[in-house]
């Protein structure tokens, strides 16, 4: 079943690589249906009281995607159809700025992104990718999807920011895609490389402690910017790395497994806390619930897709992280002391 599904995958991330480029207009919402639903279909009003957009800078028929139609479906279930989201994936309604700025004023209702895209309303976000805090794959779930901290996190940031965060999913551990090989931070160092991040602070800082070029670029400017030699490397999970067709346009995988982030749902908190009490508890809900049916998914998978990369002719190199992790020896006190307490709280598990 899990390489079928992966098969599926694959096969829906390479058709609607045509929209890594850039934006498209919005035409049809997404309605790739993910692999398998365990609730009954609901009775539906005949018109929704409540239609929502679902912005999603990913291709159609990824993990995160399928995850959004999940949320979409379980929000219809849990609202007796008062509540439609339409999803609107593959970049339709902007990158992930455009659309988080689109919540303020009524473009879309809903962003799918992970926390740390939020850095530009508040700084709080950033703790979604201190490089390094998370021991493992077992360690971030236990420290932050299912502890208490997760949510101290989430509820923190979107107060600072003005937003509602529901849910929370794995979006895999970051590698790094490039075109030119290294193994240690040395090699690393003395190859210059010219590496694209997300537009967030953080990992601009990490990237600069390691020695190298970050750009900050948006996910679906990437692939053109490597074809161009604009950049020489990105950063990102192995799905999402996959799922943007870095394979092409990359030489190496390096499994540097430097931060664990989490990817929400986020909304305006004005807009959500105008709904009606039940409404906005059924979204919740929802949100949960597509999120661990996007977090198992993925970690089943990674293992899968790592060796899709390695068909496609990318040499995978798993490295010693120890080195790396050393760079990395005093570097909240020096840049995000805020975060000491929480990074306090994560090493206890």
């Amino acid at each position: 079943m899990k390489k079928a599904l992966s098969a599926v995958l694959a096969a829906s991330m390479v058709f609607s690589l045509a929209a890594c480029g850039g934006k498209e207009e919005a035409a049809a919402p997404s309605t790739s249906a993910p692999a398998a639903t365990d609730a009954p279909a609901a009775d539906t009003p005949a018109e929704p009281e409540y239609v929502m957009k679902l912005a999603n800078p990913n291709p159609v028929g990824d993990v995160k995607d399928l995850a959004s139609i999940r949320f979409s479906e379980l929000a219809a279930e849990y609202t007796d159809g008062r509540v439609q989201i339409d999803v609107y994936s593959g970049g339709q309604l902007g990158d992930a700025r455009e659309t988080l700025e689109g919540l303020k004023i009524g473009t879309n209702e809903i962003v799918c992104e992970s926390i740390g895209t939020l850095d530009p309303f508040t700084k709080l976000a950033n703790f979604d990718a201190v490089p390094y805090m998370y021991r493992d794959y077992e360690h971030y779930r236990a420290a932050f999807l299912e502890g208490e901290l997760g949510e101290e996190v989430k509820e923190a940031v979107g107060q600072d920011g003005g937003f509602k965060i529901l849910g929370g999913m794995y979006r895999g551990a970051r590698v790094c895609t490039t075109k030119k090989k290294f193994t240690t931070p040395e090699e690393l160092e003395a190859t210059g490389l010219k590496i694209r991040v997300p537009s967030q602070q953080i990992y601009i800082d990490t990237w600069d402690v390691l020695g190298v070029n970050p750009t900050p670029l948006a996910l679906t400017e990437c692939f053109t910017a490597l074809q161009q030699n604009t950049v020489e490397a990105q950063e990102n999970a192995t799905i999402e790395s996959y799922g943007f067709g870095f394979y092409d346009v990359c030489d190496y995988l390096v499994q540097t497994n430097h931060v664990y982030s989490t990817d929400v749902f986020i909304m305006d908190r004005g807009y959500f806390e105008k709904l009606p009490a039940d409404i906005q508890e059924a979204m919740i809900k929802a949100a949960k619930e597509a999120s661990d049916y996007r977090s198992e998914m993925s970690m089943t998978m990674e293992a899968d897709y790592i060796e899709m990369f390695k068909e496609k002719g990318v040499e995978v190199i798993a490295i010693d992280t120890k080195p790396f992790i050393a760079k990395f020896d005093g570097f909240l006190e020096e840049y995000y002391p805020q975060f000491a307490d929480w990074a306090a709280e994560v090493a206890k598990y």
